[in-house]
């Protein structure tokens, strides 16, 4: 009986140094915000990343998940936890895609984080919203979904995050307070593919970092 329970405690304890957690946060001013819908200044965030994926230091990659949906008013959304076989090694960089690949945009509608019902599908002609942000500015509403698949409106964009350290949680933090600043559109909206969409997401993959 003392083996067994011996061998049990060893196999927790083993499962729990792999055991590897992503998680995202929001912030202003560096302090994490809940996005409510009664909160002015954002009352609404929500973005796809995909292609997740953990670079050991030798190189390898390691796919964490395909496609994930973060709604920063569930905070059961912002973590992405799993059992990686080669957890125990150190990470060198965390990488993902900010929206969906033109290659999925083009494959049909499909289920769980890409249902339609999500809120987050245009149509098969400009497809998913890749990022979405509204809320008030100095008194004035704002709108931006962003998204295309499409030259030259092709708004997908590669975060590299540099890491170099074994975690059990890697913790990426989106900062507003650069976001809320950047020049928009004179009517303060954006709701399909376009120029302006895609230079602000070069901007947002930008201020993404790992704390």
């Amino acid at each position: 009986m003392r083996s067994r329970l011996l061998i049990l405690i060893f196999f927790l304890a083993t499962s729990a140094l792999h055991a590897q957690r992503i998680s995202f946060s929001a912030a202003i001013n560096d302090s994490s915000i809940l996005v409510s819908e009664d909160d002015k200044l954002v009352s609404k965030l929500t973005f796809y990343i995909s292609n997740l994926q953990l670079q050991t230091k030798n190189d390898s990659l390691i796919l964490v998940k395909d496609y994930h949906l973060l709604d920063f008013s569930d905070t059961s959304s912002l973590v992405i936890g799993g059992s990686l076989a080669d957890s125990n090694q150190e990470i060198k960089s965390i990488q993902f895609l900010l929206g969906i690949d033109s290659i999925t945009s083009v494959s049909g509608v499909f289920g769980g984080a890409l249902d339609p019902t999500k809120g987050m599908y245009w149509s098969w002609q400009s497809g998913y919203v890749n990022f979405k942000i509204e809320g008030e500015l100095n008194a004035e509403k704002y709108i931006l979904h962003l998204g295309g698949y499409s030259f030259p409106f092709k708004a997908v964009q590669k975060v590299e995050l540099e890491v170099n350290k074994f975690a059990k949680e890697y913790h990426i933090v989106l900062p507003l307070d650069d976001l809320l600043n950047i020049e928009i559109p004179k009517d303060r909206t954006i709701m399909s593919p376009s120029k302006e969409a895609v230079e602000i997401a070069k901007q947002i993959a930008s201020y993404f970092y790992v704390r």
